[in-house]
């Protein structure tokens, strides 16, 4: 079965590779030409395509330049302006690529999602090949300008999100092309489009694989994981930060110098320190970081890390360590905006603990640890 799958290249070399073509030829009716191409219905008299195939060509991925398309998968949407060119003669509202985008947008303004069709968007990055960048919908268009050849022109830019679905199916799209029931148009979408034409958008998540459950972060019931960790908050806050810095200390690989601030006006950080690249380039980060010690059914939230972000300085690093885990959306916010902030949770302890050798007999070595709790 062909199918396209977002970030994976295809053949659009139709003249001189019928057999291998992997675009024109499995999406007949499409056409070979202009960046706008919808695709009608065979069977059905509408006044909006089975499917439309919007085509990027010669741009980069997260190339921001104002008049350039964008496809930004870290916010789920693509940016992607309409075909108006210079012409004395035409009104932007009057090239045809602009009227199905102006159509289909105005369904969604009047939410009617049955006659909404997918939108399929590919990049043409080099000659005789596309790449899939996902199935979208509009959500929203307005009028802006844009440079053409340093003339300055009225066109629209269209705002598009990326619909969590990694597999389009081309025999979905050509059964849309069809069907010869109007009412039978989505009987056979796939699971993301039925949601989206009940009126739910569930965006892309390019960061959920990196995304870890409760259970990934914390050590299994009744281990001697669990045992260890247990023993670390049963500690005094103060112990455990004592603790953690220790163990920071031990890491080997790369030399950096740490320090709690128990003891002197930290600015709301449990620990700061800062790394050193090794020669030749002896580069310093400077770090700063906090350590919770919560029971492992109390989350670290969003704000939490928020406030850890919100305090960093400029070129200044964060670390959040927890005998607990994080909520998905506190993940996903360090994750989508970037966040110069590393998340440890109760199983990376664990295995800090078992990296530099301080676990025996399934426990944390005691002299090591009784060295540290005492002075505190």
């Amino acid at each position: 079965m062909n199918t396209y799958k977002v970030g994976h290249s295809y053949v659009d070399d139709i003249a001189n590779s019928k057999n291998k073509d992997q675009f024109v030829k499995w999406l007949p009716g499409m056409g070979n030409s202009g960046g706008i191409r919808p695709v009608k219905f065979k069977n059905i008299k509408t006044d909006f395509p089975a499917y439309i195939i919007l085509i990027t060509r010669q741009t980069a991925h997260h190339h921001y330049n104002p008049w350039d398309d964008i496809v930004d998968y870290v916010s789920g949407k693509i940016y992607y302006w309409g075909d108006a060119k210079f012409n004395k003669e035409k009104n932007y509202k009057d090239f045809a690529g602009n009227k199905i985008l102006l159509k289909t947008y105005e369904n969604v303004l009047d939410a009617n999602y049955e006659t909404i069709p997918p939108i399929l968007h590919f990049s043409k990055t080099e000659s005789g090949k596309v790449v899939f960048n996902g199935l979208c919908v509009i959500r929203k268009l307005e009028m802006t300008w844009y440079e053409d050849k340093g003339k300055l022109i009225k066109n629209y830019r269209s705002e598009l999100i990326i619909l969590d679905e990694e597999e389009v199916s081309v025999a979905w799209l050509n059964e849309r092309v069809n069907c010869k029931i109007h009412s039978e148009i989505n009987k056979l979408s796939p699971p993301i489009w039925r949601d989206y034409v009940k009126g739910r958008t569930k965006k892309i998540e390019v960061f959920k694989k990196e995304i870890k459950s409760t259970e990934e972060q914390l050590p299994k019931e009744n281990t001697d994981d669990a045992k260890i960790l247990k023993s670390l908050t049963d500690l005094t806050p103060t112990q455990f930060e004592a603790v953690f810095v220790e163990l920071f200390k031990e890491m080997p690989h790369i030399h950096h110098n740490i320090l709690r601030t128990r003891a002197v006006k930290d600015g709301g950080f449990d620990f700061i320190g800062e790394f050193t690249i090794p020669f030749p380039l002896k580069y310093k980060i400077e770090f700063l970081g906090e350590a919770k010690k919560y029971g492992k059914r109390n989350s670290v939230s969003p704000e939490m890390v928020s406030r850890l972000v919100a305090r960093l300085g400029r070129g200044q690093y964060g670390i959040f360590v927890t005998t607990s885990y994080y909520t998905k959306q506190a993940q996903t916010e360090v994750l989508e905006d970037g966040y110069p902030v590393k998340l440890y949770s109760g199983i990376d302890l664990i295995n800090f603990f078992r990296e530099q050798r301080l676990i025996d007999n399934g426990e944390i070595k005691k002299g090591w640890l009784k060295s540290i709790t005492n002075e505190i």
